[in-house]
């Protein structure tokens, strides 16, 4: 008897598994095609079959530049570049949007690439570049682009898309501090006491520098990001430690590049609970060498050494 229910439980699930898959099949062939499931294999990659649906879908007067763009990059991944131009040419007769265009025309120029018509790529990549297309990454690293990579005007097109992707990475402000930029061995300043060591990174596209300390006696790290502030035309810099507790976070402000020295300001209190104001200044010392100098004082007069560090740089 166990054996005989063992055998009809067995043939229940292949029944359940064949009834599945047909039911599967016969939901996929019943479906209409419409945008919508174009859309879903475009999504899903599947480039043949959304290429395929879009096609039963789209004809001559539909006026939608969105749907005929994504037919174009369908065909495209799916190796039919001269499909590929024609669905792409149809987009940009139906006045793409603002937030199409750079994507259509950057599509374009590399279905124009990849046919090696180079003038007419690089045609297409200067009107993506002025409707907004910031995306460097793709310039660097679509094969199509490999036989106009070092041209002029490519190199030209290229730093402009760069500049519209990462804005700080032109803006002369952003770079005052990039003195500071490196591998770094740190000495107290005049001894052969080693303090620790620092590597310093251009972060967030070049609007920020972020510093990661690690003393050399002690457990001791922390890092800081530095940033220039367009708003009030001023360097800052957040400081956060590993000792915890409420000393943990110092802040630096009115931050300005003059006379070869990037100067902070702060502000705190001592031991004893009095206010205390501080200058916190980096010295660029030329290109391997940078003076770390922090100070306080109670009353704007006497100043007091916190520290006073060198920096030499590894690499």
């Amino acid at each position: 008897m166990a054996v005989q229910n063992i055998v009809i439980m067995k043939y229940f699930i292949l029944f359940c598994l064949f009834a599945n898959a047909f039911l599967k099949a016969h939901s996929q062939s019943s479906k209409i095609p419409t945008i919508a499931l174009a859309d879903s294999f475009y999504y899903d990659r599947n480039w043949k079959q959304a290429a395929q649906i879009y096609e039963q879908v789209l004809h001559d007067t539909s006026s939608d530049p969105l749907p005929w763009c994504r037919l174009g990059f369908s065909y495209y991944n799916a190796g039919n570049n001269k499909a590929a131009m024609k669905a792409y040419q149809k987009s940009s007769m139906l006045n793409p949007s603002g937030v199409l265009k750079p994507v259509l025309f950057s599509r374009m120029a590399r279905s124009f690439a990849r046919a090696k018509k180079y003038d007419e790529a690089l045609s297409a990549l200067n009107v993506a570049s002025e409707a907004g297309y910031a995306n460097p990454d793709e310039l660097d690293s679509l094969a199509e682009f490999d036989a106009i990579r070092s041209q002029e005007k490519f190199t030209e097109l290229r730093k402009k898309i760069f500049s519209a992707a990462y804005p700080c990475s032109t803006e002369p402000r952003s770079m005052d501090f990039d003195f500071w930029i490196g591998d770094w061995i740190v000495y107290v300043t005049g001894t052969h006491f080693l303090a620790g060591h620092s590597k310093i990174q251009r972060a967030s596209g070049g609007c920020m520098i972020l510093e990661n300390w690690t003393s050399a006696n002690n457990s001791y790290n922390g890092k800081s990001i530095n940033y220039y502030d367009p708003e009030i035309g001023k360097w800052e810099q957040i400081w956060v430690g590993s000792e915890g507790g409420p000393n943990r976070v110092h802040r630096f402000f009115n931050g300005e590049y003059r006379d070869s020295a990037m100067r902070f300001e702060s502000k705190g209190k001592n031991a004893k609970g009095e206010d205390l104001i501080g200058r916190f200044t980096f010295f660029n010392q030329g290109a391997n060498q940078v003076r770390q100098l922090k100070e306080s004082s109670t009353d704007g007069i006497k100043w007091n050494v916190d520290y006073d560090f060198t920096y030499f740089r590894v690499n």
